[in-house]
């Protein structure tokens, strides 16, 4: 069964709503505001608009076609489109294997200045072994993603389930490994790093001392690691969804909130990641998470256009 999947039949006994503010979320965010406000600091860090990413797990998707992408759009230019829609990608073909040079150019040479990658960390280092024994696999890794330069979003590392709070230690020698110009994002699934839908205090502390971010996964058969818990300014979020039934709806209502929430306490960055269960959904999904945030806060986010059908046909 995929990760935190639950019989539709039993939606209706979910609790669906975000849980509340963890008080050293705010503190954080404050202290990052008051920090980029400082007069002193202007030209290092400069105040500006939180940097809002919204988009999909993949852009190889021929449903697509003739919605996202103009009918007769070949494979090879699906990247390219996609890059004119969405403004962020979650990346996961980098779990699967280490790019070459030759197809991290072309990704960064497909994609107009703003556009970002945030990049899954390769299985053998996250999955496969002992985390922290890994380091010359991590610095072949980060070698090799590096070149995308202000295309790099946040690096993703998603860690098995069987990964407990016992093992925290390792992934403090890991995060100790990785360079601080790489940012990185980490999501943890085992029960142990939750309480009450906030990361435990030893969790939250490793993470903040090495400058890592947080990933928080909303999906319906896992609610404790929907949590609450930012130990720095930016965040991955990725959303599953259910089909775009009457409960993603208010889920969507929700979640345009708290991010309204988090930037006016001082949020940087948010890369915000739609799953559902049929692809042809996503694009939908996120466009109605976009129409809420633009609505309620200027902010300002491009949404995705439908493709011009008449045009497409001329392709044909």
């Amino acid at each position: 069964m995929e990760f935190g999947k639950v019989d539709p039949r039993n939606l209706g006994q979910i609790d669906f709503r975000l849980p509340d503010e963890d008080p050293r979320t705010i503190s954080t965010l404050r202290a990052s505001r008051e920090l980029r406000l400082r007069p002193d600091l202007h030209r290092v860090l400069p105040v500006t608009q939180t940097r809002i990413g919204v988009g999909a797990p993949a852009w190889a998707v021929k449903e697509w076609l003739g919605q996202v992408y103009p009918l007769g759009t070949a494979p090879r230019d699906f990247l390219s489109h996609y890059a004119r829609q969405f403004n962020s990608i979650e990346l996961n073909s980098t779990h699967y294997g280490i790019p070459n040079e030759e197809t991290v150019t072309r990704w960064r040479e497909s994609t107009p200045s703003g556009f970002k990658f945030n990049v899954k960390f390769f299985q053998n280092i996250s999955h496969h072994a002992a985390l922290d024994e890994n380091a010359a696999l991590v610095r072949q890794f980060v070698s090799a993603i590096l070149p995308l330069e202000d295309r790099l979003g946040l690096c993703f590392l998603q860690l098995p389930p069987h990964f407990d709070l016992g093992s925290l230690p390792r992934l403090a020698r890991f995060l100790g490994q990785v360079p601080r110009e790489l940012p990185l994002a980490v999501e943890v699934r085992h029960p142990s790093f939750f309480s009450e839908n906030r990361l435990v205090p030893a969790y939250y502390d490793v993470l903040a001392d090495h400058g890592a971010h947080v990933v928080i996964t909303d999906v319906s058969g896992r609610r404790d690691v929907l949590h609450s818990s930012l130990p720095s300014s930016r965040a991955i979020v990725r959303f599953i969804g259910n089909g775009l039934d009457q409960f993603d709806e208010p889920r969507l209502d929700e979640w345009s909130s708290r991010l309204r929430s988090w930037m006016h306490m001082g949020l940087e960055q948010v890369e915000f990641f739609v799953h559902e269960p049929e692809d042809i959904l996503v694009p939908d999904v996120a466009g109605r998470l976009i129409d809420r945030l633009n609505h309620a806060g200027a902010v300002g986010l491009t949404r995705w256009q439908p493709t011009d059908v008449e045009s497409q046909l001329k392709l044909l």
